[in-house]
């Protein structure tokens, strides 16, 4: 079996396609530019790098055909609303053009799975205190989440009007090496982390009653690759996450817990976190759980525990 890792040079992808290869799967792993060649070095020798214009239908068919790819999980996208907002139509043509030329390939070629990833960023009016189970509606308002919720409505139209086995998974918040960035868009955990092992002190005006369904980057790729291996997917959508929220004040005690010293101190309100996107409640349902059998393995203080021992061996990550 041949399993392709789009966005594999990315955060989750790249992650996707180590624990793969270390599983002896073969993978083909895309991206649109070379990875660093650190990197790819990780990934080892199960991984073989292509480069392609998955905007491109006709490069699309030509990687399919040229690896024998049987199967997909499809990352690659304009990741958040800071990148889709200032450029529109680069975020269609990636997020929903990329998409439907894989689901394409995937029918022309029969592969036995596709699994679109996407995001809780489809729920922006959904309330901001509740769970929001695997049958709730969407309701995407900005750039990036419209973009998103096309794909998917494109990946439950494959599966039901041409029986291929494809459905969606939504992931949240991802955090974990080796991403290491102040960047509100990726939320509070890589930030309070950097100026902790900095040794610098953080008292910010506000922030500390935001709150989101943080998921350890090891867990998401784990559990994308149990969706990949399920005998059988029975629902289009899935919610892959601990399934519940957590705030930036209890991010901060947990950050002050594994760099003991370290000073955070958050004023209230929900900024800069809610810059490019709204609070909403925890990503939850237990359908993911009952199809592939995976639950993550990390709570928060253990996901942080971990994140921090990573960023201690690799001091250029917060220096």
């Amino acid at each position: 079996m041949t399993l392709l890792v789009t966005g594999a040079a990315g955060h989750v992808g790249l992650w996707v396609a180590r624990r793969a290869a270390v599983a002896g799967l073969r993978v083909i792993a895309a991206c649109r530019t070379p990875p660093r060649a650190a990197d790819a070095a990780s990934a080892g020798a199960n991984v073989a790098w292509v480069s392609c214009d998955l905007d491109d239908p006709a490069a699309v068919a030509a990687l399919a055909a040229a690896h024998a790819v049987d199967s997909c999980i499809h990352l690659a996208a304009v990741s958040n609303e800071a990148y889709a907002r200032p450029s529109p139509l680069a975020a269609v043509q990636s997020n929903v053009g990329a998409a439907a030329n894989l689901l394409e390939a995937a029918r022309r070629h029969d592969w036995r799975r596709f699994i679109l990833v996407s995001t809780g960023s489809v729920f922006q009016a959904a309330d901001s205190t509740s769970p929001i189970l695997e049958d709730a509606p969407p309701s995407p308002a900005n750039v990036y989440a419209t973009t998103k919720h096309c794909a998917e409505l494109l990946t439950r139209m494959y599966r039901t009007q041409y029986d291929l086995s494809a459905s969606v998974v939504r992931i949240s918040w991802v955090y974990g090496p080796p991403i290491a960035t102040d960047s509100p868009t990726r939320g509070p955990i890589p930030a309070f982390l950097r100026a902790a092992l900095a040794g610098v002190a953080r008292r910010d005006p506000g922030g500390a009653d935001f709150a989101a369904s943080f998921t350890y980057v090891a867990d998401a790729a784990d559990g994308l690759l149990a969706a990949w291996r399920a005998e059988r997917l029975e629902h289009d959508i899935y919610h892959l996450g601990p399934g519940r929220n957590f705030t930036a004040g209890q991010v901060a005690a947990t950050v002050r817990a594994a760099v003991p010293g370290a000073v955070i101190e958050l004023g209230p309100g929900t900024e800069p976190w809610t810059s490019y996107t709204t609070m909403r409640g925890p990503l939850a349902g237990d359908r993911f759980r009952a199809d592939t059998g995976y639950s993550v393995a990390h709570g928060l203080d253990a996901g942080i525990a971990a994140y921090a021992a990573w960023m201690r061996a690799h001091p250029e990550s917060y220096r």
